[in-house]
């Protein structure tokens, strides 16, 4: 809302909107199918020297744990089975252990997403404006945006020419660190918008939409988080402002 404020005290709307989807499915799916090529049958046991719990597992269930563990999804759980062993704890690869961690590791998520939440809506920086002008070569262009003051942060920067086709023209996008001595000056070439736009001329005007998003990633090895998850705790419209302007090239 604040930054809405700030956007039409200035005559410019400042507004969510949505991002580009990060590759949890494309990794989460990969990893999965790498635990199918594994024969339930397989298994591991009289391992002596590992934790308790973990001396007899089956060989697939301990990798379809591992995947529900690091891409935060109980449903993988399902497909964990026990290896029940006389001399050997078997308890570590279990669906019901396979629950428990995915749950731990969902409440680490949420509790590190909400630090940052925090951090951002007491310090962020914002978008006060942006120029495109003509690079000094004559023939390229410069972007430079504007923020206020706030804590320093990596964010990424989406600028597109909107209203001439029915999907918005990508002008740039790319991640950046934004902090209070950011003097931001972004090159982009012409050859590159007219790829994307044959029919662009120079010396005319258009209206250019800047999208600042702050880049939270999706976890990591230890524990990628899904879009839906991210959306459920830091909506985007909470980490994104959207600023348009009409300008001539």
């Amino acid at each position: 809302m604040f930054a809405a404020i700030v956007g039409l005290l200035a005559g410019i709307w400042i507004l969510p909107r949505t991002s580009a989807a990060s590759d949890y499915a494309q990794r989460k799916a990969a990893e999965t199918h790498r635990c199918e090529a594994i024969s339930p049958s397989e298994a591991q046991s009289g391992l002596a020297f590992n934790p308790d719990g973990y001396r007899s597992y089956y060989v697939q269930s301990e990798c379809f744990q591992k995947a529900a563990i690091q891409f935060r999804d109980g449903h993988l759980c399902d497909r964990v089975r026990r290896r029940w062993s006389v001399l050997w704890s078997s308890w570590g690869v279990s669906s019901g252990q396979c629950q428990k961690l995915v749950a731990q590791g969902v409440a680490e998520d949420r509790a590190q997403i909400e630090v940052e939440r925090r951090k951002y809506s007491a310090g962020r920086p914002l978008l006060s404006g942006f120029q495109i002008k003509r690079n000094g070569n004559g023939r390229d262009f410069d972007i430079l945006p504007d923020f206020t003051a706030g804590s320093g942060h990596g964010y990424t920067l989406t600028f597109e020419i909107i209203g001439v086709r029915t999907q918005p023209i990508l002008l740039h996008s790319d991640g950046y660190y934004v902090d209070p001595t950011s003097r931001l000056n972004i090159f982009v070439r012409q050859s590159d918008i007219r790829a994307r736009f044959p029919e662009f001329e120079l010396n005319r005007a258009y209206k250019v939409r800047a999208t600042v998003t702050l880049s939270i990633g999706n976890g990591g090895m230890a524990g990628y988080w899904s879009d839906k998850f991210l959306e459920s705790v830091f909506p985007l419209r909470e980490r994104s402002q959207e600023m348009t302007i009409e300008t001539k090239f």
